[in-house]
């Protein structure tokens, strides 16, 4: 990427970059493109003479001050304003700043991180598996960027990582003269703008994203040419925004932000509603108990979903007669029952949602974390308060909305790392642009992978569990066990109880403390219960007893929405060469089987016995296939959120304005 013709960080300007309409032999360019930028070997030759590039440059680093070192830095940053990033004054940066992370954290940059850093540099995706020292490799481009004059954001997935990772790196960044700015959700306006003024900034994705939102809805004009006209008018718009553009970023765990958080838009709402509408909901809610499952709708959990029938309908519009002007047009009442269906019998309390201190909080389901501020659209959320006897809340009208994929494509660089890239590699091009690099590890992995079994029950699966355990705490090891839900992980903690282990549990109802629990999890005999949040980028550093017992022992007794969880859950042990196992764990006991594959796979298991090495094969792969048309339908999901992104910016477009 050329400095030399990046636009200016001001409040002026705020450039971003615009998304052209591409034709269909533009988008087969595209799409070949994508099949040579993904080859594992793409770039292999030039990582290598990189590193010896900056192992060059390493000699003459050690001798000097280390005033020197960044005066040297700063002349540097100014040559990369005019060059871009070029591999040789980049290499010579990243000798100087390998250098003095030595002298200022005690941390020197493995041959592994710098081709992370430079991989970040090409605006790629890099893959580093878990335990490669993530948080370290960022300050390369992060430092080699803000020292070229770009506005940084280094976007993580919780408040909890953007603060620790910018109080660990912060020395570093003092070190070379550049602010660092930090925001968290409790953040006020007069720090975040005071934060994005920053050469860099450490910012969770979806405070971002809203901060975005909140500059959007104070601008009367959003194309650039009409910015500047107004800007030239007054400078008071100017002093009410808060960023600068978007430049450079680098997102941390860059598949669970990109693609997990992608599903659905990030929308500032508005109250809306009166006595009425309140009327009309509480009314629709106690008219759902008056219709017949199977005559009336249908209902599908293992697809959560339900369908009304004619009958149902007629049944709705002889039940709505004299109940007011809110119940007189069809669509509007079966929509409110529908709704009140959906509360009732797919949303599940401790899955779907918490209940806490009278409030209803949703969980993500792919992070296991509360969603703070979300909350359902159109009446759902109503619903479940309703349902749950808490405080009505007002329905909530859009004032602005946007999604992951139409936010972050308009970044001028954009990159990011994940131990998880490689299995969503063609969504991350085809959306974002960004091709996945794997980075090879600093240390052989000493991960031992032992069989994967399945159950009929799951009071069979839990006794294996619990067996398991008895056998490691005698041998002085520690076991993470992972669960795809609070439900579940309360379920397993009530097996643990009744056997007399002790154990810790880790989900959304204690995700306050989630990276003490963590942490503390590879002690010896220490057994910890967590959902798929498992403490995502805290290091479990192995006790000795455990390390020499074997590591820590992960067991996997659920699959994950994804596959790519199930493998972030494996990696939290065997890290940087620690040794370490794996196990799942799995029953077929509330399975849902919504495809004819999955349906024959588990007939087939259940004829042969699941005591049976074919019928063990066959049950997993049914498992596997169910797992599999759940990623599917999540990535259709993440579809739609964009192409109806996509049409509502076009809408705007013909009105006048592009957001």
């Amino acid at each position: 990427m050329s400095c030399a013709s990046h636009p200016p960080a001001d409040y002026r300007h705020r450039p971003e970059r615009a998304r052209p309409q591409l034709g269909w032999l533009q988008r087969l360019g595209q799409r070949l493109q994508g099949l040579l930028e993904q080859s594992p070997r793409r770039l292999h030759g030039r990582q290598q003479r990189f590193v010896r590039q900056v192992a060059l440059f390493a000699g003459g680093t050690e001798t000097d001050d280390d005033d020197s070192l960044i005066e040297q830095a700063r002349l540097l940053g100014e040559r990369l304003r005019v060059t871009g990033f070029e591999d040789a004054p980049v290499a010579q940066l990243f000798a100087i700043i390998r250098e003095l992370s030595g002298r200022t954290l005690g941390m020197r940059h493995f041959d592994s991180q710098l081709v992370g850093g430079w991989i970040l540099l090409q605006g790629r995706a890099a893959e580093m598996k878990t335990g490669e020292g993530k948080t370290l490799t960022a300050v390369l481009p992060v430092i080699t960027a803000a020292l070229a004059g770009l506005p940084v954001h280094v976007i993580t997935v919780n408040d909890y990582l953007t603060e620790r990772d910018a109080m660990d790196m912060q020395p570093l960044y003092q070190r070379f003269g550049l602010s660092l700015g930090l925001i968290t959700h409790a953040a006020t306006p007069v720090q975040r703008r005071q934060a994005y003024g920053c050469d860099i900034v450490y910012v969770t994705g979806k405070e971002l994203v809203f901060d975005y939102l909140r500059d959007r809805m104070k601008m009367p004009q959003t194309h650039p040419l009409r910015l500047q006209v107004e800007s030239l008018k007054s400078t008071r718009l100017e002093k009410q925004l808060q960023l600068r553009g978007l430049h450079f970023a680098l997102v941390d765990e860059v598949d669970s932000v990109l693609i997990d958080e992608s599903r659905t838009p990030l929308i500032i709402s508005g109250n809306q509603g009166n006595a009425e509408e309140q009327q009309f909901i509480e009314t629709g809610y106690q008219l759902s108990f008056q219709l017949g499952e199977g005559t009336d709708f249908q209902l599908d959990i293992d697809r959560r979903s339900i369908d009304l029938t004619e009958q149902g309908c007629e049944s709705l519009r002889r039940l709505s007669i004299g109940l007011g002007p809110l119940f007189r047009g069809a669509i509007r009442r079966e929509e409110i029952v529908h709704k009140a269906l959906l509360a009732r019998l797919i949303y599940r309390v401790d899955e779907d949602y918490l209940v806490r201190e009278g409030k209803i909080e949703l969980i993500d389901p792919l992070s296991g974390r509360v969603m703070e501020g979300r909350s359902w659209e159109r009446g759902l959320h109503q619903m479940v308060e309703l349902k749950e006897a808490c405080e009505l809340t007002q329905q909530r009208v859009t004032l602005a909305r946007i999604s992951y994929q139409n936010f972050f494509r308009r970044y001028l660089h954009l990159c990011g790392m994940t131990g998880t890239a490689w299995e969503v590699r063609k969504e991350l091009w085809r959306v974002y642009g960004l091709a996945v690099t794997p980075v090879p590890t600093h240390k052989a992995s000493r991960r031992e992978t032992w069989p994967a079994r399945v159950f009929a029950t799951d009071a069979q699966r839990w006794a294996a569990v619990i067996e398991r355990c008895q056998q490691l705490i005698a041998e002085g090891r520690a076991v993470l066990i992972g669960t795809q839900s609070v439900a579940s992980s309360e379920c397993g903690s009530d097996y643990l109880r009744q056997a007399g282990i002790e154990h810790q549990v880790l989900s959304a109802k204690q995700d306050q403390g989630e990276a003490q629990i963590v942490a503390r999890a590879a002690e010896p005999g220490r057994i910890t219960l967590a959902t798929h949040m498992a403490g995502r980028g805290t290091d479990i550093k192995l006790d000795p007893v455990v390390e020499q017992a074997g590591g820590l022992h992960v067991i996997l007794t659920e699959h994950y929405e994804s596959g790519r969880v199930d493998r972030q859950l494996a990696g939290r042990c065997a890290r940087q060469g620690d040794p370490g196992s794996f196990e799942t764990l799995l029953t077929l006991e509330n399975q849902p089987l919504r495809t004819l594959k999955a349906k024959s796979l588990l007939a087939t298991a259940q004829s042969l016995g699941l005591t049976t090495a074919g019928g063990q094969r066959m049950a997993l792969s049914a498992l596997r296939t169910e797992q599999q048309y759940t990623e599917r339908q999540n990535y259709l999901a993440r579809q739609v959120t964009l192409e109806y992104d996509l049409r509502l910016n076009e809408l705007l477009a013909f009105s006048g304005s592009t957001d």
